[in-house]
């Protein structure tokens, strides 16, 4: 539905004195904050279809507009807009719910061109998506989520984006999504590269899947400089496997880059925990 694009168009700086197009850009604005609330509140799957289809089509005419990419769309509330910490691009991302209780993904890159709009469309391919774990797809087989962060860092003069994300899986699970973002020679999205040690696994990106009841930490600590994520166990040994049972058990795990690789190792504040109870003895 959101398709790459290209189009072209000197970029100029906006005064204070000629708001035209922030006042273009807004009345734009206005008109996406309708359609994303019926994209979420529709009564029926039709109407949220439809609203998202001219969600879309508003949204890439609104970006359209010189200077866009300094708009930053504060009404969308239900529509995720983070921009990477160099400045080179933001992703937008937005969720559908159909009436069997699925989501469907959606989302688009934009990059900060100065000479025209580059646009990439994100398309949710995670129930075609083959290899989910190990496998290395470009922005038409995205596996899709809500992205709620982004860390960017970079390693042998190549940038990349690790990503946060949430799927709702379905009516009982909810997933969270490590996944990390790059670009090639030509500037071209990619997803996945092989630089995630799960206990010696090495993957392109890390996928948890646990009881849609439970909420899980799962984000870049910037003070730690880690990955922080909640350690997830079933409810009980017997349903082992059985995701729609996983909960959080109250300890955490990180990831810690090492060398282009981010290795993972358990028990996030442990020594800290250790250190405290000593105290407390004294």
């Amino acid at each position: 539905m959101l398709l790459s694009t290209h189009v072209f168009g000197q970029r100029v700086d906006v005064s204070q004195s000629d708001s035209s197009f922030i006042d273009s850009i807004r009345n734009y604005e206005y008109q996406l904050e309708g359609l994303s609330y019926n994209i979420i509140n529709g009564t029926d799957q039709l109407e949220r279809i439809t609203s998202c289809y001219y969600f879309i089509e508003t949204l890439k005419s609104a970006l359209k507009i010189p200077n866009s990419f300094d708009y930053s769309f504060d009404l969308l509330k239900t529509v995720s807009c983070i921009n990477s910490d160099d400045e080179r691009f933001r992703l937008f991302s937005w969720n559908l719910l159909l009436d069997s209780n699925k989501y469907m993904y959606f989302g688009a890159i934009q990059m900060n061109n100065p000479d025209s709009l580059e646009l990439y469309g994100l398309y949710d391919s995670s129930a075609f998506n083959r290899d989910i774990i190990y496998g290395q797809f470009d922005n038409k087989h995205w596996m899709g989520a809500l992205i709620y962060q982004m860390h960017h860092y970079k390693w042998k003069k190549q940038d990349y984006y690790i990503t946060f994300g949430w799927n709702g899986q379905d009516h009982k699970t909810n997933r969270k999504i490590i996944d990390v973002l790059w670009f090639d020679e030509i500037g071209n999205p990619h997803f996945g590269e092989e630089i995630f040690d799960f206990d010696g696994d090495i993957q392109s990106r890390i996928i948890f899947d646990f009881s849609d009841r439970a909420a899980m930490l799962c984000r870049y600590d910037k003070y730690e400089k880690a990955i922080v994520f909640a350690n997830l166990v079933p409810i009980t040994p017997l349903l082992k496997g059985r995701f729609e049972n996983y909960i959080p058990d109250g300890t955490y795990d990180y990831l810690k880059f090492d060398k282009g690789i981010w290795r993972r190792s358990k028990m996030m504040f442990d020594d800290r925990r250790k250190n405290s109870m000593e105290l407390r003895k004294l």
